[in-house]
């Protein structure tokens, strides 16, 4: 079954919501129309019998009636005259009209041959001169063809309304849908592979021109993150293929060495490259898992003076060996809401990264302190080492990214943005100043855990 459009539902539902605005529009005019003109002959008519009922008792015979009857009753309306017995006394009628049934006090239409009546019973009390009620007639067939013609012309006139109004609607509507065919157009040239096409936005400051703004704010997201992506998978495919070439070249060449020495330097290589291999890869996960590993992760507070106190310990035989200095110093019971495996790897980036690009006889001072009127926990992680260009700070968080001086140096370039991505699972922040032969300045920030232990 082929599917309706939206322009076509929003036209069959604005006609249809028109047609029974029109039809009650019609039947209220035809009805306020009825009860006006019907009312005029009901007010004549009853006025003219009540007048009547009270000089029928000074009428002293049927002539005197006859001519009190034709003088206070307008020329249009018929009577008759009942005693008791509702017999005939006198009056001017036709036959018919004596035959319909008493019904006292009470206004009915009746038709009869095509003309419309309407009849009035009115009570006598006196029963003055045998007379014991009156009838009034009077014909309304005009009124009710004017009535009858003008609900017809009503009927008809909203076909040609609602045909208009339906092609107004289609064009109106075709024209306000004009934006969405355009975004489904594009869409589906950007589905099919051409992640450049945009939507012309047009000025006007609606929904519509929202619906663009965002549209092409989306394409552009989708496009720089499949071009991130692509760049990673390269980088990613080009940083392990590295390592496994390296390790295949040398284990080769352990199989054919028979000198003992030189295979267990190889194998000492092969093992340092697969522990490389493992921490990249491991980070990698880490990092694809995104969304998922923040939900993974174990929250707790902890006291990062004493984390990083012990991690620096733990790096300090490393940083010996180019005799570089580990100094920490800070506040007593820094507590923040963190899960201790990421905080430690973090930490430990930042420290290896500033041993591995540190300078002989340098040093490494990290600082820990409250920033109580931000309610966070500070970092920061200063060296005197070989520094970052100007023109590299600003891709330094990039996965794989390694400036032109550090590409000498042995690394997955996934240390920073590993870096960057648990400071954000940690709704924290990081800031990075640095200097060429200067050296580097790590600032983090964390928010405070709201109830430490």
């Amino acid at each position: 079954m082929k599917k309706i459009s939206i322009r076509t539902r929003i036209t069959l539902w604005y006609t249809l919501m028109l047609m029974i605005f029109l039809a009650i529009g019609v039947t209220g005019s035809y009805n306020a129309m009825y009860d006006i003109l019907l009312e005029q002959h009901r007010v004549g008519m009853q006025k003219g019998a009540n007048n009547l009922a009270r000089l029928i008792t000074r009428a002293d015979n049927s002539a005197q009636l006859a001519v009190l009857e034709r003088k206070m009753l307008p020329k249009d309306i018929y009577f008759v005259f009942f005693n008791s017995q509702n017999q005939v006394k006198a009056g001017q009628y036709e036959t018919w009209m004596t035959e319909i049934p008493k019904q006292l006090e009470q206004i009915r239409t009746v038709e009869r041959d095509g003309q419309y009546w309407f009849i009035y019973d009115n009570p006598i009390n006196e029963n003055a001169n045998g007379i014991s009620w009156f009838r009034t007639t009077i014909e309304t067939t005009p009124t009710f063809q004017a009535l009858k013609s003008m609900r017809e012309k009503g009927i008809i006139s909203i076909i040609p309304c609602l045909l208009l109004a339906a092609l107004g609607g289609f064009f109106i509507t075709r024209w306000g849908l004009k934006p969405i065919k355009k975004i489904a157009k594009t869409a589906k040239e950007i589905g099919d592979g051409d992640l450049s096409k945009r939507i012309e936005l047009i000025a006007a400051k609606d929904e519509i021109g929202e619906l663009l703004t965002e549209f092409n704010h989306m394409a552009d997201n989708v496009q720089s993150v499949i071009e991130r992506e692509k760049q990673f998978s390269s980088d990613a495919s080009h940083e392990i293929r590295t390592p496994i070439s390296v390790i295949i070249t040398n284990a080769e060449y352990a199989i054919e060495s028979k000198d003992l020495q030189v295979c267990t330097q190889t194998l000492a290589l092969i093992i340092n490259k697969s522990r490389h291999m493992q921490q990249m890869l491991s980070q990698l996960m880490i990092l694809a898992r995104g969304n998922e590993q923040a939900q993974a992760m174990e929250l707790e507070n902890l006291d990062i003076s004493n984390i990083i106190s012990d991690i620096a310990e733990e790096r300090t035989p490393r940083a010996k060996e180019k005799n570089i200095t580990i100094h920490v110093e800070s506040e007593k019971e820094v507590i923040v809401n963190a899960d201790l495996m990421l905080l430690s790897r973090m930490i430990t980036n930042l420290i290896d990264n500033a041993v591995q690009y540190g300078t002989e006889d340098g040093y490494i001072n990290i600082d820990i302190y409250k920033d109580k009127p931000a309610q966070n926990a500070v970092i920061l992680i200063v060296d005197n080492g070989i520094g970052i260009a100007q023109s590299d700070l600003p891709f330094i968080f990039n996965r794989f990214y390694r400036s032109d001086k550090s590409r000498s140096q042995s690394g997955s370039g996934l240390g920073l943005s590993f870096v960057d991505f648990i400071v954000k699972l940690h709704k924290g922040s990081i800031a990075v100043d640095s200097h060429l032969g200067k050296g580097t300045c790590f600032k983090i920030e964390l928010p405070l855990a709201k109830n430490p232990i």
